[in-house]
């Protein structure tokens, strides 16, 4: 696959990029929530000024690339303060898990470095702390699916060939993936067409492309 550059008359959801609204300023894109079996994306995950990340329908994403490398959305900065904020903490025992409800599933993960705590800070609770950490996650939409710059690419024949770097949308329909190549030699990011991806799953996208084929 050869790098491209922003196709024509689709809007390009790059991870990271600034996110502007109606008044201004309003964060940063930091991950998108998609419908996998449809294709489609049904969220923008924003970064707040204040550090909550907001859960952003995509009917508020205005089409179209920009002069500049920007996000815009058609809401303003205290209609995204109305927003959900989606992300919780937990502090799980080794081998737990967080769990959703009937409205949400459990999308990224990160675990938090816990800080080192003697028995007097925590008595007889100190013991325990050694059997968990901490746990940062999202709740999102049911049967969704969340990615993130993090997400790993893998090729159809189970080998990574790099990190997701964003997606090209006409509408809220998905066309394309950017990749960014783990390949040593390889810049900037390779639109790979939505036809070649096979699963799209929280955190992973699996192409139906060998590894070859992909970094070629």
């Amino acid at each position: 696959m050869k790098s491209s550059d922003q196709h024509k008359g689709e809007t390009p959801l790059t991870l990271g990029w600034p996110v502007v609204g109606s008044d201004g300023p309003l964060g940063r894109l930091t991950d998108v929530v998609v419908a996998p079996a449809e294709r489609r994306v049904t969220h923008l995950v924003v970064d707040d000024r204040d550090g909550d990340a907001r859960l952003v329908p995509a009917e508020h994403l205005v089409e179209g690339p920009t002069a500049e490398s920007t996000i815009v959305l058609s809401c303003s900065g205290a209609e995204l303060s109305s927003f959900p904020s989606i992300r919780s903490f937990s502090f799980v025992g080794i081998g737990d898990t967080p769990h959703g409800d009937e409205r949400s599933d459990v999308g990224v993960e990160d675990m938090v470095v816990m800080p080192s705590f003697g028995a007097t800070e925590f008595g007889d609770f100190a013991g325990d702390l050694g059997g968990g950490y901490g746990l940062a996650y999202d709740l999102i939409p049911t049967g969704s699916a969340e990615l993130r710059r993090e997400s790993t690419v893998v090729s159809a024949d189970g080998e990574e060939v790099g990190n997701l770097d964003g997606f090209l949308v006409a509408g809220d329909r998905l066309t394309h993936v950017l990749l960014r190549r783990a390949h040593p030699n390889e810049t900037g990011s390779a639109a790979i067409p939505i036809k070649s991806v096979q699963v799209i799953a929280t955190d992973r996208i699996t192409l139906v492309l060998p590894k070859g084929e992909v970094l070629s």
